[in-house]
């Protein structure tokens, strides 16, 4: 599925941008060489990154309670 549709940015690829370290719909965007144009993906970018650190956040804590 087309999370931006102007650059042709996939979910998998927001996630991929992600992963390396993106942390800003900004960082996404530049991180697969491309800027965002009309806008409409950056909520849903800034939503997927927020669900990511949540998520990160659940396992760490997970992590340190298992030690």
């Amino acid at each position: 599925m087309f999370v931006c549709n102007c650059n042709g940015i996939r979910c998998r690829q927001v996630e991929e941008a992600i992963r390396a370290g993106a942390r800003r719909p900004q960082a996404v965007h530049k991180h697969h060489g491309c800027k965002a144009q009309c806008g409409r993906c950056l909520p849903e970018i800034a939503d997927r990154i927020r669900e990511a650190g949540a998520t990160a956040a659940s396992v760490e804590t997970a992590v340190l309670k298992s030690a």
